[in-house]
């Protein structure tokens, strides 16, 4: 009996239990979900008041009546203005706008409580030789001004010292050296690598001098890219040569055999780099980085190293501060374009948006404060489609009465000069790469790997141009025939808008076009560009047409989204940051991302044309 007592309690208890644990259970996830959700509440707060203290006024910095403006360049320049985040998402100094440091700059030059200028390179990453070109003439300016330049780095490379050489006083540590190595043009050519594999890829081109398919059709440089590549690097060296040398007041036939004959100034010199660099007029001190900062002080006539030198962010949002007062005399709108060109915002930091750029020229346009458009241009070129949508977009702006002034940084080229054909006036620097006017297409095949696999396909298709692309079939000849047809079409289209906006007959533009690269200083004698200048040059420019020479300048930037903040905080910083070490092996790949997908994704589509140039600014 007593068993059949236990037996039916457990049976009756059984579900009694059962049910108090799901409870306890119900109970858990209750609390963790509530939790979850107090959590979730707690950092929307958190971001809230992050957000609504970001988006208040900042008090404007109190500045001494006189002291030494810091100029410590640690991070890579960029044309396009930081995106504005209320958190300190990366650890590493954010990227510096050329814009904004110009401009901080030349308030400088007109600012008596400045005395000097320290300029530290020590942790200099570098810069195209157009915006270091753009940077010496604005501490030209200070010079000029009267404000002297002191300049210091541990040891100067060719880019930093091209940028030091225009101070009044040029520092370098005594364990330090300077390096003038010259200019160098190197891609690396894919095409052996890939046949190897298996891959084809067949290149459409117009333009005798479109280089960018060479790396994948060929296992070294042609004869005539040669030749285009030696004027540039021969052209640009003499300009950043003869440059040192004006100011350092040395003959240009002693910085060209440091630049040649390094190994054997050193060796005069038992191999102590500063020492050949003094002796070479090259650097004026040498000295620690404290004893420099010491020796500016002493200089300016100040003492105290702590309040006496100003960094130029803290002098900038001094400025800043002020500037955010209403201003009644409108706007002189910088629009920056950089990197390659695309149809949509991809979220890569290196690529430039149609879709984004049409509506800030769209909302300029619009906008009854701006008086006139600065189109910064910093692109290789990139996609056809998306450059033509661009170049409507800025025909749009000047239709609007509103003139559109382009300033081309370190390279404006192929695309990115296919834009701004549509602009009022071109200003490059003389270091500037432009021109490319030219057009291709590439298609991998991966049928050869197919059969070296052993793998095959079968079925249907209604006709040749079903599935054109896909890579595991050779490319039919009538896809070859629309492929080369579209190519010569686009390039056609190209010559037709750069002889409409430059005003060029396009008998006199052919030749200069075809693809070919050239410096500032030569598409200026060809026509292909107005003025040399910078983006000060540019600005005024813009100012002198618009008739509003009081106009303030004003960069737009966007700002994160929430969601956008909270990606990056997790995930760290912008894209490139996260690039692989062999990155620039792969660096002539990228821009193509989208066409080599086709590898693994067959299209009914044919693919895109291009107007990029296979060069990065030196």
């Amino acid at each position: 009996m007593k068993p059949l007592i236990l037996l039916f309690k457990a049976l009756l208890l059984w579900p009694i239990r059962l049910i108090a644990r799901l409870l306890a259970v119900l109970e858990w996830i209750g609390r963790a979900v509530l939790g979850a959700v107090a959590l979730g509440i707690g950092v929307a707060v958190v971001v809230a008041l992050l957000f609504a203290w970001h988006a208040a006024p900042p008090a404007a910095p109190v500045l001494p009546s006189r002291f030494v403006l810091a100029l410590t360049l640690d991070a890579p320049l960029t044309e396009t203005p930081s995106l504005e985040t209320p958190l300190p998402l990366w650890d590493d100094p954010q990227p510096i706008h050329l814009g904004t440091l110009l401009t901080t700059l030349d308030n400088a030059a007109e600012d008596p409580r400045v005395a000097a200028v320290a300029l530290d390179l020590s942790r200099f990453p570098g810069a195209s030789y157009a915006q270091l070109a753009e940077l010496r003439d604005a501490l030209g300016r200070l010079r000029q001004a009267g404000k002297p330049v002191f300049a210091f780095a541990d040891r100067y490379d060719q880019k930093s010292y091209f940028l030091a050489s225009v101070a009044d006083t040029v520092t370098l540590d005594p364990e330090g050296f300077v390096l003038l190595p010259g200019l160098a043009l190197e891609p690396t050519y894919f095409k052996a690598a890939l046949d190897r594999v298996g891959i084809t890829v067949h290149a459409f081109r117009a333009g005798r001098y479109k280089s960018f398919v060479e790396p994948f059709t060929r296992t070294n440089m042609s004869e005539r890219e040669r030749a285009a590549a030696t004027d540039l690097m021969l052209g640009l060296w003499g300009q950043i040569r003869d440059a040192i040398a004006a100011a350092r007041k040395r003959p240009v036939e002693a910085i060209e055999r440091y630049h040649a004959a390094f190994d054997e100034i050193l060796a005069a010199h038992d191999g102590d780099g500063a020492a050949a660099a003094k002796a070479q007029g090259l650097v004026d001190t040498l000295a620690p980085f404290t004893d420099w900062q010491t020796q500016v002080l002493t200089a300016a006539q100040l003492a105290d190293r702590d309040h006496d030198f100003v960094s130029w962010q803290r002098y900038h949002a001094a400025h800043e501060a002020k500037r955010l007062l209403a201003n009644g005399n409108g706007e002189i709108r910088v629009i920056t374009l950089e990197g390659t060109i695309t149809e949509m915002d991809d979220g890569n930091d290196a690529t430039a948006s149609s879709d984004r750029l049409v509506a800030e020229l769209e909302a300029a346009r619009d906008d009854d404060t701006v008086r006139a458009v600065v189109l910064r241009i910093d692109s290789p070129g990139g996609s056809a489609f998306a450059a033509e949508a661009l170049r409507r977009a800025v025909r749009a702006v000047r239709d609007a009465g509103k003139p559109v002034i382009a300033s081309f940084a370190g390279v404006a080229a192929s695309g990115g000069y296919w834009v701004a054909s549509a602009a009022d006036a071109i200003v490059a620097r003389p270091e500037t790469l432009t021109g490319s006017i030219g057009v291709f297409a590439l298609i991998p095949n991966a049928a050869p790997l197919m059969e070296k696999l052993d793998l095959t396909t079968d079925g249907v298709r209604t006709g040749p141009f079903a599935a054109p692309l896909d890579p595991r079939r050779p490319l039919p000849d009538a896809v070859r025939r629309a492929l080369d047809a579209s190519v010569g079409h686009t390039y056609r289209r190209f010559l037709a808008v750069v002889s409409e906006g430059r005003g060029i007959p396009q008998a006199e533009l052919e030749p200069v076009a075809e693809g070919r690269v050239w410096l500032g200083t030569a598409a200026a004698k060809l026509g292909l560009v107005d003025r040399l200048g910078g983006l000060e040059t540019a600005i005024a420019l813009a100012r002198e047409r618009a008739n509003a020479p009081d106009a303030e300048v004003h960069w737009p930037t966007s700002s994160l989204a929430p969601r956008e903040v909270v990606r990056r905080l997790i995930f760290g910083s912008e894209t490139s940051a996260l690039a692989p070490p062999l990155a620039w092996l792969t660096a002539p790949l990228r821009p193509l991302a989208p066409l080599l997908r086709s590898l693994t994704e067959p299209t009914t589509a044919l693919p895109p044309v291009w107007a990029h140039c296979l060069c990065v600014a030196p």
